[in-house]
């Protein structure tokens, strides 16, 4: 389950994550859900309020600072990893 907390600074962050909106420039399609209990694997976020809900914390920057570019889509369907082949599972999830 990915349930996702945002920090405000690079070094609070477990995960540095650039935002691309080519599909092609990304690592990992995502799509945000509106509720706890459907975010689930690495590409199904929940964003919560509380460092202590998260399977991860992440700060977005910029492409040359990430660790990993997401792209988000618009159904749970399109999100995935690009390519399987290199994902890094687990990444999000907490697994």
């Amino acid at each position: 389950m990915a349930r996702i907390y945002q920090t405000q600074t690079m070094g609070e962050a477990r995960v540095k994550v650039a935002i691309v909106t080519d599909r092609g420039q990304a690592d990992l399609w995502v799509n945000r859900v509106s509720s706890w209990g459907l975010a689930s694997g690495d590409a199904l976020w929940f964003m919560v309020p509380d460092r202590g809900d998260a399977t991860a914390t992440v700060f977005f920057t910029s492409i040359g600072f990430a660790q990993i570019k997401v792209c988000f889509v618009e159904t749970r369907g399109e999100a995935g990893w690009r390519d399987p082949a290199v994902a890094r599972r687990g990444l999000f999830s907490g697994r």
